[in-house]
């Protein structure tokens, strides 16, 4: 693959996995599980995490789409935030609470975390060009 190629790769994977994140916020729409267990620092800060997690996605898809070689790393570095998040969810290591995982969230989540390591093999490659 070439470059101009990866970078945009980059960049739509970076905003598809911030698409995807978007309905999955704790407490609401498809992740209907009670967090009222977990001390309110940690869902909140869980929730600040996750919301950075997007918006430097975001900006880190603007940057590659201006051609910024840099957003390769970063695109690594937000593509193993995504796995782990996933991945921890799905391994049931955070969050822990009673309810079970929603079918429509582990759905995803399953999603989410495959694109995720495809968001990395590509930054990897990106990178190393």
């Amino acid at each position: 693959m070439t470059l101009p190629v990866l970078t945009t790769l980059t960049a739509a994977l970076l905003v598809w996995e911030t698409l995807l994140l978007i309905p999955m916020v704790p407490g609401k729409l498809i992740d209907t599980r009670d967090f009222a267990p977990l001390p309110r620092w940690q869902y909140n800060g869980f929730n600040v995490f996750l919301t950075s997690l997007g918006l430097v996605s975001l900006a880190a898809a603007g940057f590659a789409m201006a051609g910024a070689r840099w957003t390769f790393v970063a695109a690594i570095v937000l593509g193993l935030l995504y796995v782990a998040v996933f991945a921890a969810d799905l391994g049931e290591v955070f969050p822990v609470v009673p309810d079970p995982i929603p079918v429509q969230l582990l759905v995803l989540e399953a999603i989410s975390l495959a694109s995720a390591g495809v968001l990395v093999v590509v930054a990897i490659t990106g990178a190393r060009l």
